[in-house]
């Protein structure tokens, strides 16, 4: 479904995300690459469109303004007649998913043959692997402090666990996905309390390791588990164990 998600869809997850609490770390070590102790699977991940409820305003304000260029049958199609006259809450897609969290200073992995979902990028790795048959998927910090810095740290760890690696990539990068969510901020900042890290960058790994980066937020009128896509791309993974 991942390649059909577009701006004003909705992911309805099983399990917050929000809800997933990262643990307490005592000792950072940017060489170590720890199992992710915490809830690690979100259940059934839904996309929709046209969903009902306040939500469905929202989701129609951001389909209008944040799909490009303006579209007479999507601005009829969005707009309140028109939601009142088609079907609401079309499944585009759905999928059972797995976590792996970020906690700053560290690299954490889940085992998962499924497709894995992890958030609050900013510059940190997300990488799909296999040891001793194991498939894994992963998130090592970035940070500008280098004893905090996992990047490299990690990939020398797993590349010493004799891994194969399926791909890393980075959902965010500052350079070239900065002007984008501060743009889709300012268009979506009365639904979210004017908090400017209202929106979040999801790395997701799929099955078949195809990476995504899909921007959301979770508006404060909705339901529980239901995030407003504002952004979704593919991203380009590399085989490297040598950072960058």
């Amino acid at each position: 479904m991942y390649n059909l998600i577009k701006p004003g869809h909705v992911l309805m997850f099983s399990t917050c995300p929000q809800t997933i609490n990262s643990p307490p770390v005592a000792n950072f070590d940017n060489t170590a690459v720890t199992l992710w102790p915490n809830a690690a699977t979100l259940g059934n991940v839904r996309c929709v469109s046209h969903p009902s409820g306040e939500i469905g305003k929202i989701a129609a304000k951001v389909a209008v303004e944040m799909r490009g260029p303006a579209i007479a049958s999507r601005s009829l199609s969005y707009s309140g007649i028109g939601r009142a006259m088609t079907d609401a809450n079309r499944t585009i897609g759905q999928d059972v998913c797995d976590f792996v969290g970020y906690v700053d200073g560290c690299s954490y992995y889940t085992p998962s043959n499924r497709t894995v979902f992890s958030k609050d990028f900013s510059g940190c790795i997300m990488a799909a692997y296999t040891v001793a048959g194991q498939r894994r998927v992963a998130h090592a910090a970035a940070s500008s402090v280098p004893e905090m810095d996992c990047k490299q740290g990690f990939l020398t760890a797993i590349q010493g666990q004799a891994a194969n690696l399926h791909g890393r990539f980075r959902p965010f990068v500052d350079a070239n996905d900065g002007a984008r969510r501060f743009n889709a901020y300012n268009a979506i900042k009365n639904f979210v309390g004017n908090n400017p890290y209202a929106i979040t960058t999801f790395g997701v790994m799929t099955a078949g390791n195809v990476a995504y980066a899909i921007d959301a937020f979770k508006p404060t009128a909705g339901p529980p588990g239901a995030w407003v896509v504002t952004y979704c791309g593919t991203r380009t993974t590399s085989i490297s164990f040598v950072y960058p």
